[in-house]
């Protein structure tokens, strides 16, 4: 069980590399966004003389620094140069 723990940040980060990919668009079209996660690791150790073991744990944070976002930015020529 202890194995499969320690499997999943790694099959998490890989899961993430394969779904990122280049868009393309319009020239007049643009994609623009952020995509804030990171990785959060907690240890308890424990106290001088203490039978229990100390407890640690690893997991994926979001909104680390400003949250995700996504928008899109377009022009339209409507005629007459404007």
């Amino acid at each position: 069980m202890k194995s499969l723990t320690r499997a999943i940040p790694y099959v998490v980060c890989a899961a993430t590399a394969t779904v990122c990919m280049p868009v393309w668009a319009q020239s007049s079209v643009t994609l623009y966004g952020i995509v804030d996660n990171g990785f959060g690791y907690q240890s308890s150790s424990t106290t001088l003389g203490s039978t229990s073991g100390g407890h640690s744990a690893f997991k994926m944070v979001t909104g680390v620094w400003a949250g995700s976002r996504f928008g899109l930015k377009g022009a339209e020529d409507l005629g007459g140069g404007t």
